[in-house]
């Protein structure tokens, strides 16, 4: 049964387009919505939380410098000696020059305030605080002097037990308005700060109403009591649903309330809401107004190939169109010559027949031919594991042979041998290179040979005003590097310098010099410098700073992309290097790069005879290798190599050895081998439950990076690599001595 599409007009399906594209957009403004309100609510949260610990500091603050003038106070000797005269000049002295005052009081009369002109004895509020030992903070709705509600810190005279006078240093509630309005609350915010009594003892707003009033909400209150902290839902002393913090107490019992109505979040995620319905809406509208343009400009050209195409059926030959779409008038004209050719003879159609036929075989053909190179493409990862390992056997046989076989008739067929499993291996190499980003390729250099190959590219980019001058000593040694990458480098210098003198012209220097050791680069105790020097302008400390920042750049639009430089970075730093910059104003720039220097052995030319050992270190491998022909091959190498070898073949299998204390010195695997790990999850493991134990992993195909190993050997690799590569790993680490 044939399925058929439904029905439906060109506008119907612009318009399902754009809902498809503005149902995506809506979920996105409305999670982007959701994250803003959570956003919002977060930060309104620390806010409170932020006021209230402040605030809370504050009042302590002002206690504290109350608590020790009345100390002060409480000590002097007129007070012990009952002259009250002199301890009234000397309390009157002590405030002269500020704003407080120092009252005298006993359990039923206060004796003098500072705070009036003379003395007067008066009565004190019934049920008044009286402190016989520590401070004390008293609270009463109106003073003997005012009607106003007064605070004052209390504490006993010093050497009388029990104690007649306490000494106060009165704390207007209009001192703790003050403190509520320097944190500058929300207008929404309701802050007030509560006693250890849980009274309010000020209050951002309504304070003449509240101040005395204790807190009623029950789980306020019950959380105040206890003494402790953090956010719950209540009611406001007005009787507003509010989402209110409780600072912990202060270190004289007092805390912060801080409340936001639970409206002010609603309002806030409303609002949010809007915006998102609002910015939904524009989107729909613009796009179904989109749709209907686009519906006319198509509808009407399509209506005009219709009647072309009716024309055809009606045996006569249709007008060319030339309706502004490019893909209807080359239809149309189509058409046009299919209606010309309708009208030839029997045999100019066989010959379109004959003619349409081949093309259908040609097309057919190129079908197969693209179906057979996508199947190579996906056979090579396939394949490329198994053949590699058997290359790896075949190559260490042959170099376990070689080893044992002495010099003689024998020696050339081995070495023939030899050569032909590592041009095998080549052309694995290059199966592999299909769909594959290249990594990498170091080898040694010729930095004169370089510039020689590249020179006509820079003399036809330097043009007329700028040239290019090499300054390089014959002797130089060869570095090692990726070729390819170093050349693109020096010409990414070589185009900034000229870059910089396009104006007025001038000279770019080329030199090179030997470096040995730089603490910047550790690893590369000989390293080859190059310069590339020119005479521009320069560039200044601004400038300078930020230079290897991607897509910094000081040319023009669309004459740089900011990205050379940094490039150049990340080249001379992944190839174990570095790159500095020196420039002045004036005096010209110049750009150092900083390459290691290749090793003696890599520069000598490839050789299948043995070679010595580097070390005599005596190993315990674990290797782990499901592949029975490589590993009897590299297990015998090993050995003949005088290492002892524990074999798994798998993953699970030496985890378990080394979950039961299994002593090696180094782990030898595979990647792609059978069970639930993969050589690179064990090495992963063993990162995090053998630290010290170094990893060296092989592989023929796996290009996954391998974190955390000391080196990764290709299959098939020869045998010195493998023993040099063993004594790498192992290089510092506690071995079993010969």
């Amino acid at each position: 049964m044939a399925f058929s599409m439904p029905q439906t007009s060109i506008r119907g399906r612009l318009f399902l387009l754009v809902l498809a594209l503005w149902i995506p957009a809506v979920a996105g403004l409305g999670l982007q919505a959701y994250s803003g309100y959570s956003s919002q609510k977060q930060s309104m949260l620390e806010e409170m939380q932020q006021q209230a610990m402040a605030l809370r500091f504050g009042i302590d603050t002002e206690i504290e410098r109350r608590l020790t003038l009345a100390r002060a106070m409480a000590a002097l000797p007129s007070l012990e000696a009952r002259d009250l005269a002199t301890f009234e000049r000397a309390a009157r002295a002590a405030v002269k020059e500020s704003d407080e005052r120092v009252v005298l009081l006993d359990r039923e009369r206060q004796y003098f305030n500072t705070g009036a002109p003379v003395a007067a004895v008066v009565a004190r509020h019934p049920g008044a605080l009286f402190v016989t030992s520590g401070m004390g903070i008293s609270f009463v709705p109106h003073g003997p002097l005012t009607p106003a509600p007064l605070m004052a810190v209390l504490v006993p005279e010093s050497g009388r037990t029990p104690p007649q006078f306490n000494v106060g240093v009165p704390f207007p509630p209009a001192r703790v308005q003050q403190l509520i309005q320097q944190q500058r609350p929300r207008a929404a915010t309701v802050t007030s700060v509560i006693d250890s009594q849980q009274r309010v003892m000020g209050r951002s707003r309504d304070p003449e109403r509240w101040i005395g009033q204790r807190a009623s909400y029950p789980a306020l209150l019950e959380m105040a009591v206890r003494g402790g902290s953090g956010f719950l839902s209540t009611q406001t002393l007005d009787r507003v649903a509010s989402l209110t913090y409780l600072s912990p107490p202060g270190r004289y019992g007092w805390a912060v309330v801080v409340a936001l109505p639970e409206q002010a979040l609603t309002n806030a995620a409303s609002e949010l809401a809007l915006r998102a319905v609002a910015s939904s809406a524009v989107l729909l509208f613009i796009g179904l107004g989109l749709a209907i343009v686009a519906a006319r400009r198509i509808s009407q050209p399509v209506k005009l190939l219709e009647q072309a195409a009716g024309a055809l059926l009606d045996q006569r030959v249709p007008a060319p169109l030339a309706t502004g779409l490019s893909e209807i008038d080359r239809v149309g004209e189509v058409l046009h010559h299919a209606g010309q050719r309708a009208h030839e003879s029997g045999r100019v159609l066989e010959a379109r027949v004959r003619e349409a036929s081949e093309e259908a075989r040609k097309a057919e053909a190129s079908l197969f031919e693209a179906r057979k190179h996508e199947a190579i493409g996906r056979l090579t990862g396939a394949i490329a594991h198994d053949f590699n390992n058997l290359l790896q056997t075949i190559s260490m046989g042959l170099q376990v042979v070689s080893r044992s076989v002495p010099e003689g008739r024998h020696t050339r067929p081995l070495q023939a041998a030899l050569a032909a499993s590592g041009r095998a291996a080549d052309q694995i190499r290059q199966m592999l290179a299909f769909g594959r980003t290249q990594q990498l390729r170091p080898q040694p250099i010729n930095l004169a040979d370089l510039l020689l190959r590249s020179q006509d590219l820079t003399d036809k980019a330097l043009g007329e005003r700028v040239r290019l001058v090499a300054q390089l000593d014959p002797g130089l040694p060869a570095l090692m590097a990726d070729p390819i990458q170093l050349e693109l480098a020096l010409l990414n210098l070589v185009f900034n310098a000229r870059d910089a003198m396009r104006d007025r012209g001038g000279t770019v220097t080329l030199r090179a010099s030997v470096v040995d050791g730089d603490p910047a680069v550790p690893d590369a105790p000989r390293l080859l410098r190059i310069d590339v020097e020119d005479d521009g302008p320069g560039m200044d400390a601004a400038t300078l700073a930020r230079v290897f920042e991607p897509y910094f750049t000081t040319k023009p639009v669309g004459a740089g992309t900011g990205l050379g430089l940094p490039q150049v970075q990340a080249f001379a730093r992944q190839s174990r290097g570095d790159v500095r910059i020196a420039s002045t104003p004036g005096a010209g720039t110049c750009v150092s790069l900083f390459l290691p220097v290749a090793a003696l052995e890599a520069v000598a030319p490839p050789t299948a005879v043995q070679h010595a050992r580097r070390s005599d270190k005596v190993l315990r491998v674990l290797m782990v290798e499901d592949d029975v022909l490589v590993a009897s091959v590299v297990v015998a190498a090993l050995e003949h190599a005088s290492h002892s070898v524990v074999l798994c073949r798998t993953a699970d299998e030496a985890r378990a050895l080394l979950e039961q204390g299994q002593c090696v010195d180094v782990l030898f695997t595979d990647v792609m081998m059978p069970g639930s790990m993969t050589g690179l999850e064990l090495v992963a493991w063993c990162r995090e439950n053998r630290p010290g134990l170094p990893a060296l992993v092989a592989t023929g195909y796996s290009a996954r990076p391998a974190g955390g190993v000391c080196k990764v050997l290709r299959k098939p690799y020869a045998i010195e690599d493998l023993l040099d590569a063993l004594d790498a790993c192992t290089a510092g680490q506690p071995l079993l001595q010969v």
